[in-house]
């Protein structure tokens, strides 16, 4: 059976500040990521993006204090926050009763500068729910019986605070995007014989030569 291994150095380096906790040095980073995401440019695909990591701040903040205080061994990741989770509550998978009711975190929620007609921001008002939350922390509940003994191993953030949506409120994740694949040059990658022909015919077929061009 595999040990758990380090893969990120955030919960086992020492803190360099004396006077910070591991939960404020979390909200830091997280509050440097969305300064650098307020000056990126998305897909023109995305019309509406949400951050519950900014107008849901106070549920945001009370869980990473509540159960970002120590060091981990596991990292659970999501990809982004789903319209009746995390975006309504600030809490990752944060399926309303599992984050009122177990992780015992309710508070005021704002409204996102945007907001779309179809994908409303209501806190802890909103009637849906979100199956993969209630899935994912019904089933820690049933195996920990307390939050804290989740916690005390374990803590579940998202690899991208925001939601993208289309005008529609259709929820945008990476499987929507075009992802381009150029074939490795290693000699050791199989069928790899003309990878300088196999590459340029990659670029030419994808329209990014030209990228590339006029420079001599």
């Amino acid at each position: 059976m595999m040990e758990p291994c380090v893969v990120s150095s955030f919960f086992s380096e020492p803190k360099t500040n004396k006077h910070s906790t591991i939960a404020e040095d979390f909200l830091f980073y997280i509050d440097e990521l969305n300064q650098q995401l307020d000056d990126f440019k998305t897909p023109a695909s995305v019309q509406c993006v949400y951050n519950p990591t900014k107008y849901a701040r106070e549920c945001f903040e009370t869980y990473v204090k509540k159960y970002c205080n120590t060091k981990k061994r596991i990292m659970y990741f999501g990809m982004n926050p789903g319209p009746w989770g995390m975006s309504q509550t600030g809490v990752p998978f944060g399926e309303i009763s599992s984050v009122r009711d177990w992780l015992g975190i309710n508070g005021s929620v704002g409204k996102p500068p945007l907001e779309i007609k179809s994908r409303p921001v209501n806190g802890f008002d909103c009637k849906r729910t979100e199956v993969s939350g209630k899935r994912f922390w019904g089933l820690f509940k049933n195996l920990c019986g307390e939050p804290n003994n989740f916690f005390e191993s374990s803590f579940v953030y998202n690899y991208l605070p925001e939601q993208w949506m289309k005008n529609n409120g259709c929820n945008l994740t990476p499987g929507d995007f075009k992802v381009i694949y150029m074939p490795h040059p290693s000699p050791r990658a199989v069928n790899n014989n003309n990878w300088d022909d196999k590459a340029l015919h990659c670029l030419k077929e994808n329209n990014l030569l030209h990228f590339y061009q006029g420079f001599a």
